[in-house]
């Protein structure tokens, strides 16, 4: 024990020492990040695990990473690189959005397949030399994917099944819960308490999109109004108008108390239309008085051509940016998800037949563990 504490203070005085010019050379790395925490992690790992079982474990994260990388690569989604977290794993973020389900579960799909074959080196190893080692490589390999594939979202086997339907991810919920009951684990928490949000938010999906309809004719009959301010005969009436139904919502009770979801939507949907009414107003109140203070200019100094106002259309500019935001939300929401039967067939299978393969592997290396 003191031998693997000397040796890892000494390596850590390298890296103290020559942190510089470590950095310098990761900066200049595309996957300088990826080295850098993935270095970290066996560190941490080594301490507690031993170097043997770090590399193994760093090793079987890191090709399954580089699964999901290739995927998205196959699908010309931009990612960030791999990012190593001690005691949590791997992730990536993508940068852009799958278009559908049925793209994400491609990509999902590729982290534990490359799992998968990422421990099938150690078969013929654990063969030919007996060494438990390989047996524990192969034993790490099919839990940490088998374990991925549990029908969860943030987890691969969510992402894969809600090509499906996501109401599996309800199956995925109570059965990490039951896992949790008998085996609670702060990672695991965290898991369940992410598959949770997630799930409610998919279940929520439906007044989230009444909502977002209702924006957008908010934002319609923006645009409709600033349209008609610089044909207006005199801005008095217009001003008082806006005026008035800003003080009329300023002056209206605060929404207090909590309201159960689903049975009592219409009073939550009441509150969100008064919301999106009292932004929408005193918008127009804040570009209405901004436009008044603008000073006219006029098209090669003639009188009788005066030029757009900046005002105006910078408003407008925010104003459709926000609604293509919106249009853009609402057919996620509704399309999302939708996909043929003929790739449901086929995620079922892939999905049944991974879960198949890993769990054989699962099982062969406790029974040669445990000899």
């Amino acid at each position: 024990m003191k031998k693997r504490g000397s040796v890892l203070l000494a390596i850590g005085a390298f890296l103290l020492a020559n942190l510089k010019w470590i950095a310098s050379i990761l900066k200049f790395s595309k996957f300088g990040s990826t080295l850098l925490s993935m270095i970290i992690s066996l560190g941490a790992y080594a301490m507690f695990y031993g170097w043997k079982f770090a590399v193994a474990l760093v090793y079987l994260i890191f090709v399954h990473e580089m699964g999901h990388l290739v995927a998205a690569k196959r699908k010309g989604i931009a990612t960030s690189p791999a990012i190593f977290i001690p005691f949590a794993g791997a992730l990536i973020s993508m940068k852009d959005h799958p278009r559908d389900a049925g793209t994400e579960a491609y990509l999902a799909y590729g982290g534990p397949l490359a799992g998968l074959i990422s421990f099938l080196p150690a078969l013929p190893l654990y063969w030919y030399t007996q060494d438990p080692f390989w047996a524990l490589v192969i034993y790490l390999g099919a839990l940490l994917n088998l374990f991925n594939l549990m029908p969860i979202s943030p987890l691969d086997g969510g992402r894969i099944v809600s090509v499906l339907s996501t109401k599996i991810w309800l199956v995925g919920l109570i059965g990490l819960g039951a896992m949790l009951f008998f085996s609670p684990g702060p990672l695991m928490v965290f898991i369940f308490v992410i598959g949770l949000i997630t799930w409610w938010s998919r279940l929520r999906e439906g007044y989230q999109h009444q909502v977002l309809h209702y924006e957008k004719e908010k934002l319609r009959d923006f645009l409709q109004e600033i349209v008609q301010w610089p044909s207006l005969e005199s801005s008095w009436d217009k001003r008082m108008h806006l005026q008035e139904e800003a003080a009329r919502y300023a002056e209206l009770p605060p929404n207090k108390g909590f309201l159960i979801p689903f049975l009592q939507d219409d009073k939550r949907f009441a509150r969100d239309r008064e919301r999106l009414d009292k932004v929408y107003v005193n918008r127009l109140v804040d570009l209405f008085r901004q436009w008044e203070r603008e000073p006219v200019h006029f098209i090669d100094s003639d009188p009788n051509r005066p030029a757009p106002s900046s005002v105006l259309l910078e408003g407008e500019q925010v104003a459709r940016q926000r609604l293509e935001e919106v249009e853009e939300q609402m057919h996620r929401l509704t399309t999302y998800y939708v996909a043929p039967a003929s790739t449901k067939w086929k995620v079922l299978i892939a999905y049944l037949a991974l879960a198949g393969v890993l769990s054989v592997f699962f099982v062969y290396s406790q029974q040669i563990l445990h000899r």
